[in-house]
């Protein structure tokens, strides 16, 4: 493996040090690359160790590793995060929870494509999932937009955003599947824009959105 000036260290956060986890060990084969195991009461001293420190978790364990270190969230800047072993897609809230999460990685990934991103991450690279990219990506750019809205309407951030879609022609569908929502949701969504602009339809509410949300 390639190493960098920025090469870091990976620890693999879990209840029981002595309990080696398969899918971990095979990574430290497969990478030639020393994966120190490290229980959650002595996280407290990683912190003051190093501040390259890079914490993998088996998602199927994190429930009870959170309930273990509610002290100390994974948000500190001092740790990027790695999750494994996801069997689902997880909400934005759920992904945000993991704190500096520079990858993500599906039961269903081969040990290739784990080791391979993990590869990258510890030089410095991020590896998501497209989907999880584009969640995380959405929602910081719904916390600028809601600082865009025309102080003379009282629109939410998600409707601002649902506005733009509509500058774009986007239909329904679209819209729910960019902003993660169902079709229902949109509707709900459109009739209080409609009700908020006193405006009759999506053509009238996508004129005054080109007019007021431009900037």
């Amino acid at each position: 493996m390639m190493k960098s000036n920025y090469m870091r260290t990976i620890h693999f956060l879990c209840e029981n040090k002595t309990v080696h986890h398969p899918l971990v060990e095979n990574i430290k084969k497969r990478l030639s690359l020393d994966i120190p195991y490290l229980e959650p009461e002595e996280l407290m001293l990683a912190l003051q160790r190093n501040k390259h420190r890079i914490l993998m978790i088996d998602h199927r364990d994190y429930s009870q590793l959170s309930n273990q270190i509610r002290s100390l969230p994974l948000a500190n800047k001092v740790f990027e995060t790695i999750v494994i072993n996801v069997d689902k897609r997880l909400t934005t809230d759920e992904i945000l929870s993991f704190g500096h999460l520079k990858g993500l990685f599906y039961a269903s990934d081969t040990l290739d494509d784990i080791s391979k991103g993990c590869s990258e991450i510890i030089n410095g690279e991020n590896w998501l999932p497209r989907k999880v990219s584009a969640q995380l990506l959405y929602h910081y750019r719904t916390v600028v937009e809601s600082q865009c809205a025309p102080a003379t309407v009282n629109l939410t951030t998600r409707e601002i955003h649902i506005l733009r879609s509509l500058m774009t022609g986007a239909s329904n569908s679209q819209i729910a599947e960019d902003q993660f929502i169902s079709e229902f949701t949109v509707k709900s969504h459109l009739y209080q824009i409609f009700k908020k602009l006193s405006v009759k339809n999506r053509v009238q509410a996508s004129a005054w959105a080109k007019q007021h949300l431009m900037s």
